[in-house]
């Protein structure tokens, strides 16, 4: 008697192993697809100073030239090319730490890419999302991290609003608990062009602005850009979980 209870209970416990063994591995892989997800990071600026004019949105008659240089380091010189490639690096590194696959528009300073260039990669590799880091306003006065998106009646790329701004507002709530740094809530606007020209949920990311004295140095630092990264990482991470 003793002999048949041990017999169903070892019979038992074997099954439950197997059935557990079997289950581990489809949880892992659905995990593993589900981390699966194409992440298109855009450092914004360049080298180059490009003066052509581009189309605002797909159709649109009206052309205009962007600022591809960027702004200056206030007291460091820095060139914002370079912080926003240095931020984007890490990011990429942190995503994909956290098993994303990563794309950088470009990987060094010296490109000549505008801003319909940059948001068609994401584009065509049906990218998940699409973010694009700047770290300058024109105003010397703002500072901190700022998120932009489009609106809900972009003409542009009006499907993915609802996309764009939870994207927008994870990355902003994520920074802000991280840096304590955000002076702003999301601004939308429709008249950015990598905006306009990408059909994928993305949005912009202020890392600080360089006319600025203190985002200057604060920017300048391996930690805080460690920290900006770290805190996009966690927003993409959020975003996705709510989506």
């Amino acid at each position: 008697m003793k002999r048949n209870s041990i017999k169903k209970i070892t019979t038992f416990g074997m099954v439950a192993l197997l059935c557990f063994s079997v289950a581990v591995p489809k949880i892992t892989a659905e995990a593993k697809a589900e981390k699966s997800k194409l992440v298109v990071i855009d450092p914004g600026c360049q080298t180059v100073d490009s003066k052509d004019k581009e189309s605002v949105g797909p159709g649109a008659w009206n052309r205009v030239a962007d600022d591809m240089v960027g702004a200056k380091g206030v007291k460091t010189e820095n060139a914002e090319y370079d912080i926003n490639l240095q931020v984007a690096l890490k990011t990429q590194k942190e995503l994909e730490d956290m098993g994303y696959k990563v794309k950088l528009t470009r990987t060094k300073n010296d490109v000549d890419m505008n801003n319909l260039e940059r948001a068609m990669i994401a584009n065509t590799l049906s990218a998940d999302l699409y973010i694009s880091i700047h770290a300058s306003d024109e105003n010397k006065k703002t500072s901190g991290v700022g998120i932009t998106c489009e609106t809900k009646d972009n003409p542009y790329n009006f499907e993915e609003y609802r996309h764009c701004r939870l994207l927008a507002d994870t990355l902003l709530g994520s920074l802000e608990e991280s840096t304590g740094n955000a002076k702003e809530d999301v601004i939308e606007s429709d008249e950015i062009i990598g905006i306009n020209w990408c059909d994928v949920p993305n949005a912009i990311v202020r890392v600080g602005n360089l006319r600025n004295e203190e985002d200057d140095e604060l920017l300048a630092t391996e930690e805080y850009q460690q920290k900006l990264a770290g805190a996009i990482a966690a927003g993409v991470e959020s975003y996705f979980a709510q989506r």
